[in-house]
């Protein structure tokens, strides 16, 4: 089920936050994506986690975040996932990434702390080939 997934999603190509995506708004998101630094993609994928749009990370968002992804993978992945997996993986996400450990993650600290892990480094260069 991707529809929480969708709407998160949505969320973050409204940048107006008026309930509508433009275009222009669709192909910027495309654009930052595909072609952008680092440091653009990263702050892309951060608005995404930040559904209040309040400038922090909290683990109530993260979990939502992380739920939705999960109901996406279906009930039917291998292996198994565990029913406290989605609480384990905010949990472990805010290890690496709460560097002051302040319960909140900042943009700051979310791109100091993806730039410092190799497999988020690799990932972020999935689409540099397309198109």
């Amino acid at each position: 089920d991707a529809s929480m997934y969708a709407h998160y999603l949505f969320n973050a190509f409204d940048t107006a936050q008026n309930g509508s995506v433009k275009f222009e708004d669709f192909v910027m998101a495309l654009s930052i994506l595909l072609r952008g630094t680092v440091h653009e993609k990263l702050r892309w994928t951060f608005n995404l986690y930040d559904i209040n749009k309040d400038g922090y990370i909290n683990k109530e968002e993260m979990t939502d975040i992380v739920k939705a992804i999960y109901d996406m993978m279906g009930k039917y992945t291998y292996p198994v996932l565990k029913e406290d997996a989605p609480r384990q993986h905010v949990e472990v996400f805010f290890q690496k990434m709460d560097k002051n450990k302040d319960g909140v993650v900042t943009l700051d600290e979310f791109i100091e702390s993806c730039q410092e892990d190799d497999n988020i480094m690799r990932s972020l260069q999935l689409f540099e080939n397309v198109m």
